[in-house]
Parts: structure tokens; C-alpha cells; sequence
């Protein structure tokens, strides 16, 4: 399958949500400049990446080829080249790349990728009029792998084609960057040489030409540019790697072709990450749980403390004056709230490896959700206070279904323990701390909260568990609510 980054034009920047009709899957296309007074924000609307039966890379290797004498010499090539060579070998195990683990399938996790080297290709073909072409792209591949230069194709090895400053890329008679017909940043796809499949990308060059650009930021720096394209790229090609006649495709938006890099391309979709020395700037990538663009997802489950700065981890009442009094934590919890923190909603689907830690689709969703007391929460205009007592309530307290009811005798019994400080008496629904509880960040481990799917006549429906509660401290009392939903199946 093909896919581009869309150039940006030059005259402003864009939002996510910018475009009504999304360009058709394959290409993305030059978009209007924005108009006047437009703040950019990252809103892309309504997305959902759908399956389509073909492979994954389950661990990408990428292997960047630098085709042109300019890589080994030229100041501005050598720069570009360090950043690009920063990205590919920071992306697999980083917090960035664990975000394709939403897409993971039952019995086939997406693992770290890894950086395999590159290679000048000091003598690489142009065609005269200074462009490349893709036909002659993937032959240079196979002739570099051949002759030992580059590893052999295999499913999870990635090439990366990174072509000088200057030298249009053509294919399908379209160019980037720069060239006749200008539209494309950058793209990727995949064809069969020597009886394997090769999944590459190409990285034009960034320019600027005719009102349309491929920089970031309103700058003219390239490695950033290229970081930008190259995580794009990679992200789609883990996730989407195929199309016909090569194989069956993977995730895309059956609405408007767009893969998971796609929906989140503009400027205002943008993040960065730290990587030891190195800030690199990516592309936000779609996530059907967030209902929005995300840039990092946990690899592990992380610690149970609510003690990070925004966006943090933990979903409290931002509102509340005590709110840093009681705090949930899902894991993982990757959509954000209007105010960019946790979401109070999390969903996940049945048999969902991702986040569903039953394993199995077995008509339930297993969700991990731990407690926290008196949190020095710096997100929070909060200071603790001790805590009398923690009452359930709505389902958790009267609640016959045997789902409910195992749900609220493990929050009753993590509330009890949780301050070794303060003994934890439960009566019916309630915890009454005698004496309140003050320890400062007491936290429960993660508990199993089971949340069923519905039956109806046409098969099952999205269930829906709500963890209720009302937290009384010695300065007011707050009422905290997390929402889970059980999805029947994969979109």
C-alpha cells in the first residue's frame, strides 16, 4: 500500500481537523493555508482504524540507505543524517513506538523494534533531470541486499531511502520533494523481490516550493523535517504494511483511507521526545481507545503514584479542593480530558491484548485499576487532607450482578489495607479509617475490574462499569467516578 505525508503550505499552519474530505487512501494532498485568526489544534474528528487480514511487522529493524555522495561529506547532509539515524535508533523501545501496541492482534504482540545501520550509497543512480524514481528505488534496494551491503528482506526488516538535497522523488506521476508535480513528503510501501516481501519508505529531501513546504515549525531545519516523516512512515508501516496484490492490508480508516500517522499529520498534531541527548519531533499517531492523536503509550504498567507532572497518569476531580484526596489509575489510560489530563472513560475490547489482561475473548473485559490516597498530585491546585471514610455507591453498592459485586469487594478490600497507618474497617459499602488515613501517596497494587459485555438478540453490546464513590475527608468530601467500557469486538 501507499502512503504520503501531506506537504504543508507554507502560508500557515494547519489543524488536524482542517480537511472535510480526507484524501483518498494512498496519496495525502497539498491542503489550504488556514485561515486568519485560526488557532491550530489537534482535533481530527471521528476516526476509526479498522483490521483488514494482513500481517503486521512485529519487530521493526530499519536500515536507512543514503543514497547520494552529499550523506558523506556535506555539513547540512551530515546533520540531517545524525537526526535521522537519533530517531530510527530511539523509536522501537520507546514510549512513542509502544503506542502501536494498540494494534497488536490475539497471539501476535508488536514487539521493540531496533536500528540494523545504514550505508552510503555513494554512487547511486539519478535518472537525467535530476529524479528518482520508485522502480529504480526498490531494484537499488535488492542490489544493496545482494551484494551483502544491507540486510536481506525479511518481514520485519524495514529500508529507509533517504535521497539528497535536490533530487525529486517520482512515482505515479506525482513527485516529492519537489519536482514537477510536488505532493508527496514522503511515503511508504511494499513489493515482492526475490520471492519476500520488501517494506520500505522514501524521505525525499525537505524543501520548499511553490507555496507548499515539508519543514516543521516555520523552519528550514531538515533533520527535524525528516524526523517528522520518518516516524510517520514507520508508525504506518508496522501497522499497515501491505496492500493488494502484495497481501492483505492491516489497520485503516475505511471511511477515508487514512492509516494511523495519516489522521494526525498536521503541525498542530506534532510532539516531541526526549531521548537522552537527543529531542526529536513525531508525528502524533491515531488511537482508536483515546478517540484522538497520542504520542506515547506506557510499554509497561507504570508505578502506582500520582506524583507526575501533566499529563500524568492518575484521573482525579480536577475540580474539587480536595480532589488530590482519592485518585484512580488505569493502565493503560491513553485518552486525555478537555484539560489534557487522564481521561475518566477508558475503553478496551474483549480479547483486546493491548489492555484487556484476561487474554481471552471470553464476553468480559479484565481492566487493571488501582487506588491512590492523599497524592501530592503537583497537577492539582490541591493540598490532602485526611481521609474519615470512602463509601461506594450507584452499582458498586447495590449492584446483584456478580461482576459488581466482585468489583467492589476488591476496591472495599484494597481501601482497608491501604494505609498501614490507619486500620480500615468495612461496613456494607464503606471504609471508615480510625484514625483517618494521612499517610501521603498510599496506593493500592492494580486490581482486576471485570467489566461485562451486554446480550442482546443480535449478538453482544459494549458493556459499561462505572466505579462510583464518595471520599470523606477532614476539609469536605469529594465524589470521584471512573468509567469502563467493554468493546464486543475489534473495530
Amino acid at each position: 500500500m501507499r502512503s504520503s505525508i501531506v506537504v504543508t503550505v507554507l502560508a500557515a499552519l494547519l489543524a488536524c481537523g482542517a480537511m472535510a474530505d480526507a484524501a483518498p487512501r494512498g496519496r495525502s494532498r497539498p491542503r489550504p493555508p488556514r485561515a486568519a485568526g485560526v488557532t491550530p489544534s489537534c482535533r481530527p474528528g471521528r476516526h476509526t482504524l479498522t483490521y483488514h487480514g494482513g500481517d503486521l511487522v512485529a519487530q521493526p529493524g530499519v536500515f536507512v540507505l543514503f543514497w547520494g555522495a552529499q550523506w558523506q561529506s556535506d555539513p547540512t547532509h551530515l546533520a540531517a543524517a545524525a537526526d535521522l539515524r537519533a530517531l530510527f535508533q530511539q523509536l522501537g523501545g520507546s514510549a512513542y513506538g509502544c503506542t502501536w501496541r494498540e494494534y497488536e492482534l490475539p497471539g501476535r504482540p508488536l514487539a521493540a523494534g531496533s536500528y540494523l545501520g545504514d550505508e552510503v550509497i555513494a554512487s547511486a543512480p539519478v535518472a537525467p533531470g535530476g529524479e528518482l524514481a520508485d522502480a529504480v528505488i526498490r531494484q537499488q534496494i535488492l542490489t544493496e541486499a545482494a551484494a551483502g551491503r544491507a540486510p536481506v528482506p525479511a518481514d520485519d526488516v524495514v529500508y529507509v531511502v533517504a535521497p539528497p538535497q535536490g533530487v525529486p522523488v517520482v512515482d505515479g506521476g506525482e513527485t516529492g520533494c519537489g519536482g514537477s508535480n510536488f505532493t508527496f513528503c514522503g511515503y511508504h510501501d511494499s513489493f515482492v523481490g526475490g520471492g519476500s516481501r520488501v517494506r520500505y519508505a522514501v524521505l525525499p529531501f525537505p524543501c520548499t516550493q511553490g507555496g507548499g513546504t515539508c519543514f516543521v515549525d516555520g523552519g528550514s531545519d531538515a533533520g527535524t523535517a525528516l524526523e517528522a516523516v520518518g516516524s510517520h512512515e514507520l508508525a504506518e508501516i508496522v501497522t499497515d504494511p501491505d496492500a493488494p496484490p502484495v497481501a492483505a492490508g492491516g489497520w485503516y480508516d475505511d471511511r477515508t483511507g487514512e492509516e494511523n500517522a495519516d489522521v494526525c499529520e498536521s503541525e498542530a498534531c506534532l510532539a516531541t521526545l526526549s531521548a537522552g541527548a537527543d529531542t526529536l519531533t513525531l508525528n502524533s499517531l491515531w488511537s482508536n481507545l483515546a478517540r484522538g492523536c497520542v504520542a506515547s503509550a506506557p510499554c509497561a504498567a507504570p508505578p502506582v503514584a500520582c506524583t507526575d507532572p501533566a499529563p500524568g497518569a492518575c484521573v482525579a476531580n480536577e475540580r474539587s479542593p480536595v480532589g488530590c484526596a482519592f485518585e484512580w489509575l488505569v493502565d493503560p489510560d491513553l485518552g486525555l480530558d478537555r484539560n489534557g489530563l487522564p481521561s475518566a472513560t477508558v475503553s478496551c475490547a474483549d480479547g483486546q491484548p493491548f489492555c484487556d489482561f484476561d487474554a481471552t475473548a471470553d464476553g468480559q473485559c479484565t481492566f487493571h485499576v488501582a487506588v491512590c490516597l492523599n497524592s501530592a498530585d503537583p497537577r492539582l491546585a490541591c493540598v490532602a487532607a485526611p481521609v474519615a471514610a470512602v463509601a461506594l455507591g450507584g452499582r458498586l453498592a447495590s449492584g446483584t450482578d456478580a461482576a459488581d459485586q466482585a468489583n467492589a469487594a476488591a476496591l472495599l478490600g484494597a481501601l482497608a489495607g491501604i494505609d498501614g497507618a490507619a486500620h480500615g474497617t468495612v461496613a456494607g459499602s464503606t471504609v471508615t479509617y480510625g484514625p483517618p488515613a494521612t499517610t501521603p501517596d498510599a496506593c493500592s497494587g492494580y486490581l482486576d475490574v471485570v467489566v461485562p459485555l451486554r446480550p442482546s438478540g443480535t449478538g453482544p453490546r459494549a458493556g459499561t462499569g462505572v466505579l462510583a464513590l464518595r471520599v470523606q475527608t477532614l476539609a469536605g468530601a469529594v465524589s470521584e467516578r471512573l468509567k469502563l467500557v467493554c468493546l464486543p469486538t475489534f473495530p
